[in-house]
């Protein structure tokens, strides 16, 4: 008997898992992003920051603001029509707990 005959799964195999593991990431994001739209569409009153008060309060670049926007741990909750962007004030304390701790 071979010393790693008990090993079936081979680089590809664990690569097509990570993949597949990626993708069903990024489906569960999609789904929690749906649900909250749902829950949260009659917000009125919303408090809304730009990204200057945004990177000034977390601490962060414009590139490591556009990580995390990508990541899902921060969203953009409205943009103007020059493209400016604009989040939730409750959002920025959150990602910003969030780094803190």
């Amino acid at each position: 008997m071979r010393k790693n005959s008990f090993n079936t799964t081979g680089r590809k195999t664990d690569a097509y898992l990570l993949q597949a593991l990626h993708i069903l990431f990024t489906e569960i994001q999609k789904l929690k992003t749906a649900v909250l739209d749902s829950i949260q569409a009659d917000d009125d009153k919303v408090d809304l920051r730009d990204t200057a008060f945004v990177k000034d309060t977390v601490g962060v670049s414009d590139r490591t603001l556009l990580r995390y926007q990508n990541l899902g741990l921060i969203r953009v909750h409205q943009r103007d029509k020059g493209g400016k962007k604009y989040f939730k004030l409750d959002d920025v304390l959150r990602l910003k707990r969030y780094l803190n701790s």
